[in-house]
């Protein structure tokens, strides 16, 4: 068989091809540390390795899901903290021992102005904002503050006055609203329903906090009403000290509840942070086995490659040896 010019240079430039083909496929392993970079090289790999990145990609979704939860959550604790420390406050210092029958009416008022003010400042936390939203309005997607303090000292949630028992059952509805996030649980409806179970309540109706309705003698349980409460008994003529003990015995009772709601929340937030180390964990080993399946250890990626440049360019020095000099070349 004879072996023509033409025969030798297509060989040469086949394999010249192949050579560039191995240097290009060992600089992609190098530069993504993958040792399969198509399905068609390792087929199983490559499913196995579908299958985990898809897990990944989901546990990444929940770890987000979870940063903004955690963050919100923050935000109603700080909220509800703040507005327990007022509430301590005025336990500590407008108990009935401090406004006695023998104060002054000068002193009675301005211990009524000081409550006053307490009473405001415990409703602009309740209307706390964690970006565009009320972080204690429940679940409601409108831009207006939950509560208002009305000039006669009413308190108003989402319109309505706390202790109006006509309004009792939109109250209680209100009161029972939720907003579930999907972390990670397997989210399960039950028809149109969620399965609490299955999810994290996102949402705080803030007169769960601070109490709605009136007791059996008809005294309120909201803790920001009581305050103006107490506050219409010292500006009254005359101090009556038994109904100011009244109110200031059932604002302990609504600031105990408030400490409940804190504690709630501080349940909810360490679940959170529980289930975030367990994704992180769990994405540490996602991407442990990840790298069995189609990773490649970076010194041999580049081992490989030192290998495929010096077979390249070994073939390019051959290459000048097969492809000499023509006529043409010494008529130019």
């Amino acid at each position: 068989m004879r072996i023509t010019t033409n025969m030798i240079m297509r060989n040469y430039q086949n394999n010249l091809y192949d050579n560039l083909g191995g240097l290009e496929s060992a600089r992609k392993q190098v530069e993504s540390e993958q040792r399969v970079l198509s399905a068609y090289e390792d087929p199983g790999a490559a499913a196995n390795a579908s299958v985990i990145k898809h897990r990944y990609s989901h546990n990444e979704d929940y770890l987000n899901n979870l940063s903004s939860v955690d963050k919100w959550f923050m935000a109603q604790e700080s909220a509800l903290y703040q507005v327990g420390q007022i509430a301590t406050q005025i336990g500590d210092q407008y108990g009935v021992e401090a406004a006695t029958d023998t104060m002054s009416s000068e002193g009675r008022d301005t211990y009524a102005e000081q409550l006053r003010n307490l009473q405001n400042t415990m409703v602009q936390f309740m209307n706390s904002k964690f970006g565009d939203a009320f972080v204690l309005g429940g679940n409601t997607g409108t831009n207006e503050a939950p509560f208002e303090l009305t000039d006669d000292g009413k308190l108003l949630y989402r319109g309505h006055d706390v202790d109006d028992p006509a309004v009792q059952a939109e109250l209680d509805r209100l009161a029972a609203e939720t907003s579930y996030v999907d972390i990670g649980y397997g989210m399960t409806f039950n028809g149109a329903n969620i399965i609490s179970s299955t999810a994290l309540d996102g949402a705080l109706p803030g007169i769960n906090a601070v109490g709605y309705g009136l007791t059996a003698d008809g005294t309120s349980k909201n803790l920001i009403v009581l305050a103006g409460q107490m506050a219409d008994v010292l500006e009254a003529d005359t101090f009556d000290r038994d109904e100011y003990e009244k109110l200031w015995t059932q604002f302990q009772e609504a600031a105990n509840d408030l400490q409940d709601s804190l504690t709630q929340i501080g349940t909810k937030t360490n679940m959170v942070e529980n289930t975030i180390s367990k994704l992180e964990d769990e994405q540490i080993a996602l991407q442990e086995l990840l790298n069995d399946e189609i990773g490649i250890d970076p010194a041999l990626a580049i081992t490989n490659y030192s290998y495929a440049m010096y077979t390249y360019n070994s073939a390019l020095k051959i290459g000048t040896g097969i492809l000499g000099p023509s006529l043409l070349d010494f008529l130019a």
